[in-house]
């Protein structure tokens, strides 16, 4: 009888551990289950900061592109601009020579080239020679 009670015992408790074995079994297949829901949920969040990515990528590419428009829309004025200035040069010269002053085309442009170096240090301030904003 003995035997028997023992051998009842021994089962019951294999099966006290069979049953705790099953529990922990089942509590890590919930955790499983909740950590492959949280990676579902941050792939999603790692989907949206990709498209973000790439919009923000998108508008980069188009401010570089506004950016070399614009810089070559500037390379165009220098242009119109040192056009402008040969012109005025040349008109000035010409006014000269109606007033009855002689002078070469180069002596007017050296003129010129006098004005424009005086105008800019009387331009020459804080605002323009630093690197704040304005």
């Amino acid at each position: 009888m003995k035997a028997l009670e023992d051998l009842l015992r021994k089962l019951a408790d294999e099966h006290q551990i069979l049953k705790e074995m099953q529990e922990k079994v089942m509590e890590n297949y919930d955790l499983v289950t909740q950590n492959e829901r949280q990676m579902a949920e941050n792939q999603e969040t790692v989907i949206l900061n990709q498209k973000t990515i790439i919009r923000n990528q998108e508008i980069i590419v188009g401010n570089q592109t506004n950016i070399i428009r614009n810089q070559k829309q500037i390379v165009q004025n220098q242009v119109t601009l040192d056009v402008i200035l040969q012109v005025q040069a040349q008109l000035l010269n010409l006014a000269k020579r109606l007033n009855g002053e002689v002078e070469s085309i180069h002596d007017t442009e050296v003129h010129i080239e006098q004005l424009r170096d005086n105008s800019r240090e009387r331009l020459r301030f804080k605002a323009f020679n630093e690197p704040n904003p304005l």
